[in-house]
């Protein structure tokens, strides 16, 4: 359905499909929900050792996440991955991710960094 609602029709008659309101309503919540999880863990399991790859993963795949949760609560379809952290507004984890050291209160600064960031674009997001 994604792929019918972003197409761009060349010749012809294609259904386009809207984006579902309860899918709106629903699926921001789930998303993030999944991130925060993700970064709780993260915090808990890994950056109190001062583990430092296990929270680099974390927070890239908890920006997906987000983003995810982003574009659902605009209502706009995903079809793949490549610009997704572009288009929810969250690029900056390059930088934060960029920014991790070892040192287990710099790693929690920068999850908490992160949640604040993915909460804020969610704001922005919500109609």
């Amino acid at each position: 359905m994604a792929e019918l609602g972003i197409n761009r029709v060349l010749r012809g008659d294609v259904p386009q499909p809207e984006y579902p309101q309860v899918l709106r309503r629903t699926a921001p919540s789930a998303w993030m929900d999944r991130a925060h999880l993700t970064l709780g863990y993260a915090r808990r399991a890994y950056a109190a050792d001062g583990r430092l790859t296990e929270p680099a993963g974390a927070l890239a795949i908890s920006a997906a996440m987000a983003a995810h949760a982003v574009l659902a609560a605009r209502g706009e379809w995903v079809t793949n991955e490549k610009r997704l952290l572009e288009r929810a507004g969250l690029r900056h984890m390059d930088e934060l991710i960029f920014g991790l050291h070892r040192e287990p209160p710099v790693l929690g600064e920068t999850i908490d960094q992160a949640i604040q960031l993915f909460n804020d674009a969610l704001t922005e997001a919500v109609p």
